[in-house]
């Protein structure tokens, strides 16, 4: 059966490609893949709450500071 490239709809006037096949993994591997993805890709695209934002942002300036060569 030969792969035919089909078009979105004209929506973007983009073609949609066959996926490329991936080397065969481990079984398991893929299924523990499956699973971890399954339970958390909805709490990994959530967006970081702001405090730790502003701890980040907080230690990323003070080493900064700390990191420039005096004159």
């Amino acid at each position: 059966m030969k792969m035919d490239n089909k078009s979105n709809g004209g929506r973007s006037g983009r073609t949609i490609l066959p996926r490329a096949k991936m080397p065969d993994k481990d079984p398991f591997e893929s299924w523990l893949q499956k699973q971890l993805h399954t339970m958390y890709d909805e709490i990994v695209s959530e967006p970081l709450p702001e405090s730790l934002v502003r701890l980040i942002d907080n230690d990323a300036a003070a080493g900064c500071d700390k990191n420039e060569k005096p004159i």
